[in-house]
C-alpha cells in the first residue's frame, strides 16, 4: 500500500509538471496570415509566427512599451552615405520545418512585395517602400532584378535605399518586413499561409484556423532564440462577449474598453486586484469630413467648434476616467505636447468667431452630420450636446456601417459624405520619426485645399482607377496622344520643381530618388516595351500602366499647385521629420503639430488609457499599443505560474 501511494504521487507530479500549458485570449477575426497586408495578422507576424531581422522586446520607457532589437540579424553595417545596409544573419535560425532561415528568404519576400503581380500588397506598410527602384519595379517599368535588395550569400543581405532613411532599422520589425519560406509560397501561391502548408520562423506556428473564429498556435520546436515564457498552446478567440467570457473562465485576459466594464472592475473586490492600467499612445478626437462641400473651409467655424468643447467633461464623466485630456496629437505630458499651444476651451470666443463667420448663435448654419458606427457613441453625443448649447449648431448623428465609417476616416476624399465630422484616432503605426505626428498628417494630405481643387483631385483619382477596366493602347495613334500629354505634364512639373524654394521638399517629395526613373522616362520605357509587345493583352496592360502614370503625375501637379500656403509649409516640415535623425525630427514635429492644431481640421481631445484584466497566474503579458491595438502580442513572454 505504501508503494502504491508513492507511485500514485509520482504520477500526479509528472502529470503536473509535464501537462501542456494552455492560454486562451480574445483576439481579432482574421482571414489569412500573409504578414504583408495591413490587417490584424501583421501583429501576429511581429515576433510570434514570424521573426524579422529585428524585433520588439518589452521596454516600459520606450514608445509603445517596446524597443527594437536584433532578431535574425546578428550585426549590420551602413555605408557613409546612409544608402547601403549590409545585414549579417544568425546561422542558427530555422523555419518550422527545420530549413535554415537565409538571406534569400528575405530577398524573395521583399521582391514579392515590390512585384507588379502583387498590386494589393501595401508598400506604405513595409520598409520595402524605401528600397531603391521599388516604385519602378511595382509599376512594371523596371524588372525585379533591379530592386535594391540582394542576398550576397546564405547569411548576408545587402539593401540599397533610394535615399537615406534614419528610421529604416525600426521598420524591420513590421509584418511587411518578414521573410517568407520561398519553396512553400511558390508551391502554394494562394494557400501557403494555411495551417496545412504554413512554414514560419517565429516561436509559434499555426496548428489550426477557423476564419474569423479561432486561431490555435503551438510552439515551434525548431525555434532558436530567447523564449522567456512557458506556454505551449495559445487559443485566440474572435468575437465573444469579452468581460463575460473572462468572468466565466473562458479566457485568461481581456482588454477593458467600455466605461461600464471599467467601473464594474474597479468596484469588484477580486477584479480590482486583476486590473492593469497603462498609458496609451493613441489620441482621440474628431475630424472634419472630407466631403466636397465648402462649409468648413472657413477656419473661424473650425476654431469655434474646438473652443466650444469642455474636454474634462468627456474624460471624467463620459469616459469615466479611462482617458486624459490632451491639446496635441500625443500624450499631454510628452515633450512635443509641452511645446504646443492648444486651442483653449472658450465658449464666448467660440460664439464670437461663429458670428464673424456669418452665423450668430448658429442661425442659418447649413445641415451638418456627426457620423458614427456601432450601436451608439457617448463621446459623439456629448460633443453634439456641447455644440448645441454653446453655438446653437445642430449636428444630426448618423450611424453608418463600419466599412463606410473606415472609408470616412481614412480615405482622401469621400464625395458621398455630407459636411460634418466623425471621430478619429491618432494611432502610432510603429516606432519611427513619422509616428511623431500620429495621423495629424491628414491635415495636409487630405485637407487645406480649396473646394474646387478637392473636386479636381477626386475626379483624377476616379479616372486613374477606371483605367484598369478600360481597353486601349492598341494603336500607334493612341500612344502618340499619351506621349504628347506626358511631355506637356513633364514640362509643367519642371516649372513646379524649379519654383520650389525649399530644398528639403524638392529633394524628398518632388524629385525622384537617385537612380529611379523620372515620370517621362517611365512613359518612354513603357512605350518601348509596347512596341515589342506581340499580343493585344500585353499592349493593353502597358497602356493601362502608362495611363495610370499620367493620372498620377497630373494628380501631383494639381495637388501641389492647388494647395493652400499652410499646406505647402506643412509638407516642408514633414519632409524634415521623415528624413532627419530622431532628435531633430522631434523639433520639427513640435512646429508641425502646432500648425495642424491651429488649422483645426483634426482636433485632439484625449489620450486613451490601456486597461486590461488578467488572471493572477498569467504573467508576461505585453500589450500591443500601436495601430490595431490594444491587443496582446509577443506571446513568447507569456508565463503561467503553477
Amino acid at each position: 500500500m505504501r508503494k502504491f501511494v508513492v507511485g500514485f504521487l509520482m504520477v500526479l507530479v509528472a502529470a503536473f509538471y509535464f501537462s501542456e500549458v494552455v492560454v486562451q485570449l480574445p483576439w481579432f477575426g482574421v482571414t489569412n496570415f500573409d504578414p504583408y497586408y495591413w490587417q490584424a495578422q501583421h501583429i501576429l507576424a511581429q515576433g510570434t509566427i514570424f521573426e524579422g531581422l529585428f524585433g520588439y522586446v518589452p521596454d516600459s520607457k520606450s514608445l509603445g512599451g517596446v524597443k527594437v532589437v536584433p532578431a535574425v540579424c546578428e550585426s549590420y553595417t551602413v555605408s557613409e552615405d546612409g544608402l547601403t545596409y549590409t545585414f549579417y544573419l544568425r546561422k542558427d535560425k530555422r523555419w518550422s520545418n527545420g530549413d535554415p532561415v537565409t538571406a534569400y528568404d528575405f530577398e524573395f519576400a521583399w521582391k514579392r512585395a515590390a512585384s507588379p503581380e502583387t498590386p494589393t500588397l501595401p508598400l506604405w506598410a513595409s520598409p520595402v517602400q524605401y528600397i531603391k527602384n521599388v516604385y519602378d519595379c511595382k509599376s512594371g517599368a523596371k524588372p525585379l532584378d533591379e530592386l535594391g535588395v540582394k542576398a550576397l550569400d546564405d547569411y548576408t543581405l545587402q539593401v540599397t535605399l533610394s535615399r537615406p532613411m534614419p528610421s529604416f532599422i525600426n521598420m524591420l520589425v513590421l509584418g511587411g518586413a518578414m521573410p517568407l519560406h520561398r519553396k512553400t509560397v511558390q508551391e502554394h501561391p494562394e494557400d501557403w499561409w494555411k495551417p496545412e502548408y504554413f512554414v514560419g520562423n517565429g516561436p509559434y506556428v499555426i496548428e489550426s484556423f477557423t476564419p474569423n473564429y479561432e486561431i490555435v498556435l503551438v510552439r515551434n520546436k525548431y525555434y532558436v532564440g530567447d523564449f522567456p515564457g512557458n506556454v505551449d498552446r495559445i487559443v485566440l478567440k474572435a468575437g465573444g462577449l469579452g468581460l463575460q467570457q473572462y468572468l466565466a473562465g473562458e479566457i485568461d485576459a481581456v482588454f477593458i474598453t467600455a466605461v461600464g466594464d471599467y467601473v464594474f472592475a474597479l468596484k469588484n473586490k477580486q477584479l480590482s486586484k486583476e486590473l492593469h492600467e497603462e498609458s496609451g499612445v493613441q489620441w482621440v478626437g474628431y475630424e472634419i469630413t472630407r466631403s466636397l462641400s465648402p462649409v468648413f473651409d472657413d477656419i473661424r467655424i473650425r476654431k469655434a467648434l474646438a473652443m466650444a468643447i469642455d474636454k474634462k467633461v468627456l474624460t471624467d464623466i463620459v469616459l469615466g476616467g479611462m482617458a486624459i485630456p490632451t491639446h496635441a496629437y500625443c500624450s499631454p505630458d510628452s515633450e512635443i505636447a509641452e511645446a504646443v499651444k492648444g486651442i483653449p476651451y472658450d465658449p464666448e470666443q467660440a460664439k464670437k468667431l461663429l458670428a464673424e463667420a456669418g452665423y450668430p448663435n448658429g442661425k442659418g448654419f447649413p445641415k451638418v452630420k456627426f457620423y458614427i458606427t456601432g450601436a451608439s457613441d457617448p463621446v459623439a453625443e456629448a460633443l453634439v450636446d456641447q455644440w448645441k448649447k454653446v453655438l446653437g449648431i445642430t449636428f444630426e448623428i448618423e450611424n453608418i456601417e463600419s466599412g463606410q465609417f473606415s472609408t470616412l476616416q481614412w480615405s482622401d476624399f469621400v464625395p458621398w459624405a455630407e459636411p460634418g465630422v466623425c471621430t478619429i484616432g491618432g494611432p502610432v503605426n510603429w516606432q519611427d520619426s513619422g509616428s511623431l505626428m500620429q495621423t495629424a498628417d491628414h491635415t495636409f494630405w487630405f485637407y487645406d485645399y480649396p473646394a474646387e481643387v478637392r473636386q479636381k483631385l477626386y475626379e483624377l483619382r476616379e479616372k486613374r482607377e477606371s483605367v484598369l477596366r478600360e481597353e486601349g493602347g492598341k494603336t500607334e495613334e493612341e500612344w502618340k496622344e499619351i506621349l504628347n500629354r506626358a511631355q506637356e505634364l513633364w514640362e509643367k512639373w519642371q516649372e513646379v520643381v524649379n519654383s520650389e524654394p525649399d530644398e528639403f521638399l524638392k529633394k524628398y517629395f518632388l524629385l525622384p530618388a537617385p537612380g529611379e526613373l523620372t515620370f517621362i522616362e517611365q512613359i518612354n520605357k513603357l512605350y518601348e516595351e509596347w512596341k515589342k509587345a506581340t499580343t493585344d493583352e500585353q499592349k493593353i496592360q502597358l497602356w493601362r500602366l502608362a495611363m495610370r502614370a499620367i493620372y498620377n503625375q497630373e494628380y501631383s501637379l494639381v495637388e501641389y499647385t492647388g494647395m493652400n500656403p499652410t499646406n505647402r509649409e506643412a509638407r516642408r516640415l514633414w519632409a524634415r521629420i521623415l528624413y532627419s535623425p530622431y532628435d531633430e525630427a522631434v523639433e520639427y514635429a513640435k512646429k508641425l503639430q502646432q500648425l495642424c492644431v491651429d488649422l483645426a481640421y483634426e482636433v485632439p481631445l484625449y489620450v486613451q488609457k490601456v486597461v486590461y484584466l488578467a488572471k493572477p497566474y498569467l504573467k508576461g503579458i505585453v500589450p500591443y499599443k500601436f495601430s490595431w491595438g490594444p491587443t496582446f502580442f509577443l506571446f513568447k513572454y507569456l508565463t503561467v505560474e503553477k
